[in-house]
């Protein structure tokens, strides 16, 4: 008897750890048609709908009403043929896979300074008030904090005050840190561009003001993380966060730059980190237009002057780049050998010249401080996608800038970078 997958990817696309089943509409050995409801699961946002993809019966359930299922999961399968009795599997749990115990009882609140599991609207509700959410118990899936539990938390401490919210306590200032020292403040996390590396940002960080600390990571597949580039925005993501992790950073600042700035967005969608604010460099993901054969010359260049050509598009006037850049960027190419991983993440990320991925919707959500800054003569991304930013976003157009900000006027990049971060108080 042949089964198909039930598979949690078919949930409409949004990117999430994991998801919670609420109710399946039938039952193992029920018809099933093509178009039917079959299970409804919730999102961090939303509860979702999925269909069946084909006629048939529905043959096992991998994970029962209120189990937390992984994205990517198999919730359970459509059988070809009619199941015998005894043959389905109703309510079992698939070997390959450990679906976690669920209760509605509130877990205990975690010491202060460990790791909490929320929800990305949780952490922004619990950011916006100044909540500490290692204070607050759970009562999602695993002690997940969800938007009640922030409601009731803020709620308990508006009574404690006599009806009024105390404000939270204002962060002394730090010194600019290096990654060893972020954990001990909130750092501005630097993301740098499609073919570039975390050096693009040395004009920068020196024109910062004193209490903004930073940590300069390099994406997959470039400087030293080229050995493991990534084919989707959400790897991207994914190996940012899981390093950040590694280093005992969880409340972040972003700041990204082309394809950097659409993995900010993606790193704001994931939620596994606090993000505080938002400032994106001509960011990629706001629309389909890109310059693709900037994309691929960068990619592909083997010689000086190929490369110098293909730099020279990125910025409004080619002599602000510095003497031997060239011959520099091709050189750290040569040695990371990473020619191929870059030509491979471009036709993967950028997909028949266009960009593959759309990342608007993750911008409209954002609930922080969010800047975009455009340079009104770039020649890669163009500058007329500002004009998706939501309401709430300042937006500013440079003259007289190209593609890089961060190159092409630095004290000015650092100067708003600073500002984003310090309109967080």
């Amino acid at each position: 008897m042949a089964t198909h997958p039930i598979s949690i990817d078919s949930a409409g696309g949004e990117y999430m750890e994991a998801v919670l089943v609420i109710a399946w509409a039938a039952k193992s050995g029920d018809p099933v048609k093509a178009g039917d409801l079959i299970v409804t699961v919730e999102t961090a946002k939303a509860a979702t709908e999925i269909e069946a993809d084909r006629d048939g019966w529905l043959a096992d359930i991998y994970f029962t009403e209120g189990q937390e299922a992984p994205v990517g999961a198999v919730l359970g399968t459509i059988a070809d043929e009619k199941p015998m009795a005894g043959q389905a599997a109703p309510a079992t749990t698939a070997a390959t896979t450990d679906p976690l115990p669920v209760t509605d009882a509130p877990q205990p609140a975690r010491q202060s300074g460990t790791r909490a599991i929320a929800s990305p609207l949780a952490r922004r509700l619990a950011g916006a008030a100044g909540l500490d959410l290692s204070t607050v118990a759970g009562t999602g899936p695993r002690g997940r904090i969800k938007k009640r539990d922030i409601d009731a938390a803020l709620a308990t401490r508006s009574d404690r005050s006599g009806g009024i919210q105390a404000e939270p306590a204002a962060a002394p200032a730090s010194p600019v840190a290096t990654p060893a020292t972020a954990r001990q403040t909130t750092p501005a996390v630097l993301l740098h561009g499609f073919g570039a590396d975390r050096s693009v940002w040395r004009q920068v960080v020196p024109l910062l003001e004193p209490g903004v600390a930073t940590v300069s990571l390099d994406l997959p597949g470039h400087g030293a993380e080229a050995a493991r580039p990534a084919r989707s925005i959400e790897e991207i993501a994914f190996a940012l966060s899981d390093r950040l992790e590694a280093m005992g950073v969880w409340d972040v600042h972003l700041v990204g730059h082309s394809l950097g700035g659409a993995a900010a967005l993606a790193l704001t969608r994931l939620g596994r980190l606090t993000v505080r604010s938002v400032t994106l460099l001509a960011p990629a993901g706001l629309g389909p237009e890109i310059n693709a054969g900037f994309i691929a010359g960068l990619a592909r260049a083997t010689t000086v002057q190929a490369l110098e050509r293909w730099l020279a598009v990125m910025v409004s006037d080619p002599r602000i780049l510095p003497a031997g850049y060239a011959q520099a960027a091709l050189r750290q190419m040569e040695k990371n050998g990473n020619r191929n991983a870059l030509a491979s993440m471009a036709e993967a990320l950028f997909p028949d010249g266009t960009q593959g991925f759309d990342l608007t919707p993750a911008l409209a959500e954002l609930g922080v401080p969010t800047r975009l800054v455009w340079g009104k003569l770039d020649r890669v991304a163009p500058a007329a996608h500002a004009a998706r930013a939501p309401g709430f976003a300042a937006v500013h157009l440079l003259d007289g800038v190209g593609h890089v900000p961060q190159v092409e006027a630095p004290a000015l990049t650092a100067r708003l970078i600073a500002e984003t971060v310090r309109s967080c108080g």
